[in-house]
């Protein structure tokens, strides 16, 4: 992703020999920031973005919500593009991305305004996250149109096709099934030639066609089997397009927390605040599916998806707002990895 001269821009997130490795800033989505004040609540977003930068993390990250998750609360949601603006003001070097914007939340020329101006204030390090949209009760709350799953995809996949242009040419016009431009300009054009583009999710039939046509990341929240098997799937698409697989980043976007003993795992896992968040999913596979246990396991765990191709991971940490496991995953995990 770095663009030569260009000071500050952050190192790409390639395939290869390197493990890139991300984490996510706290905007209150999944209820960590209740009952703080907003100024407080943002406070400590920008001191762990910053302590994130100064351990090593490659990439700080945001999700595109508006509203809370599991529960729909009157609380804290800081706004995806706004606050990375503002994190572009007090880092350096790390990337910033989405995962994921939403396609259906903004007009199309509006986003890619909005991440090209992200990537010039940050002077190069703007990664923009698309995705086709899934959260229905936020939809509904703010009175977006939830399209079916065929239409919302088909937006997706317009909406990748027409922001490349808006940044890359001085006029666009495009008539599709879902998004109509006459002659618009978008200026100022990103730092980047091309800011790198992440497809998020892994449908097998649709959605990761157009990642093999689109897409120079992937990101996929799943167990290892299925991440081996979405990537062999990303593979025999790509021949069918012609596009070598390995321009490809295959990144993996779990849970991570540490702990000292598999007791105080399994004790967190069944706790009110532990576990998956969502509450549907049986400790055996959230553990087997995210990075969460002792630092051994955990080792291990990543390293099997380092094994399988994974060449990114963009880390939840569910200690958030606090910073022991931020702390400890650069410093007791990272360091035991072999990236093939």
């Amino acid at each position: 992703m770095g663009v030569p001269g260009v000071s500050g821009a952050a190192p790409s997130p390639a395939p290869g020999g390197t493990l890139q490795v991300g984490v996510f800033i706290p905007q209150g989505w999944k209820l960590e920031y209740t009952g703080w004040s907003g100024p407080d609540a943002w406070a400590r977003s920008v001191e762990l973005a910053m302590l994130a930068e100064s351990l090593g993390y490659d990439h700080l990250w945001v999700y595109d919500h508006v509203e809370t998750v599991p529960l729909r609360r009157p609380t804290h949601v800081f706004e995806a593009f706004t606050m990375l603006a503002a994190l572009s003001q007090q880092t350096t070097r790390a990337g910033l991305g989405q995962l994921v914007t939403c396609a259906s939340y903004r007009n199309a020329g509006l986003l890619a305004k909005e991440a090209a101006c992200v990537d010039v204030y940050s002077g190069g390090r703007l990664i923009l996250g698309l995705g086709a949209g899934w959260f229905h009760e936020e939809y509904h709350s703010y009175g977006y149109d939830y399209l079916s799953n065929p239409e919302r995809l088909a937006v997706l996949d317009e909406t990748l096709e027409v922001i490349r242009r808006l940044w890359t040419e001085e006029t666009v016009t495009f008539d599709g099934a879902h998004l109509h431009f006459d002659g618009a300009f978008c200026d100022p054009k990103p730092v980047q030639q091309l800011p790198p583009v992440l497809v998020g999710g892994g449908g097998e039939k649709v959605n990761l066609r157009i990642a093999a046509r689109r897409a120079d990341l992937t990101n996929w929240q799943v167990g290892l089997g299925d991440f081996e098997r979405k990537s062999g799937l990303l593979a025999g698409y790509c021949d069918e397009v012609g596009r070598p697989f390995e321009e490809i980043t295959r990144t993996h976007g779990p849970d991570c927390r540490l702990f000292d003993t598999e007791a105080e795992t399994l004790a967190w896992c069944h706790s009110e605040d532990g576990g998956d968040l969502w509450g549907g999913t049986p400790t055996e596979r959230y553990l087997d599916e995210n990075l969460v246990g002792t630092v051994d396991q955990v080792i291990d765990k990543t390293q099997a998806f380092v094994d399988a191709g994974c060449r990114g991971l963009i880390l939840w940490l569910r200690d958030f707002p606090g910073d022991e496991t931020l702390r400890r995953f650069r410093a007791e995990v990272v360091p035991a990895l072999k990236v093939p």
